[in-house]
């Protein structure tokens, strides 16, 4: 019987590999929009909707914080940019799930948008 001297080598490997993807946990794999919880739900926020619209929906506050404003796939773009051509540079109140992403931004998730 032919001895595999590899197997052994092989087998480090594999757990080396499996601890890697046990450390990094599914966190490590998640998107921005996918990561697990919020840190605060039922938020509701008041602020001004910013003037540019090229890196999406920001809503900042009254204390500074922006927030990037994220909706479900049951708000189109055409919606989500109506909404900005109509509120830009006014104040609107939402509410949503508050959100951080891996560079410290904060993100809200609405349902829906105000029709106002």
């Amino acid at each position: 019987m032919r001895q595999y001297h590899g197997y052994p080598g092989f087998l480090a490997a594999l757990l080396l590999f499996c601890l890697m993807l046990s450390a990094a946990g599914p966190a490590g794999a998640a998107k921005a929009d996918d990561d697990g919880k919020p840190l605060k739900t039922g938020v509701t926020i008041t602020g001004i909707v910013e003037e540019d619209y090229t890196d999406g929906l920001l809503v900042t506050t009254e204390d500074g914080t922006s927030y990037m404003v994220l909706t479900p796939e049951e708000v189109s773009l055409e919606q989500e940019e109506a909404f900005h051509k109509k509120y830009k540079g006014q104040s609107v109140t939402l509410t949503g799930n508050v959100f951080r992403d891996e560079d410290g931004s904060l993100s809200l998730f609405v349902m829906s948008l105000p029709a106002k």
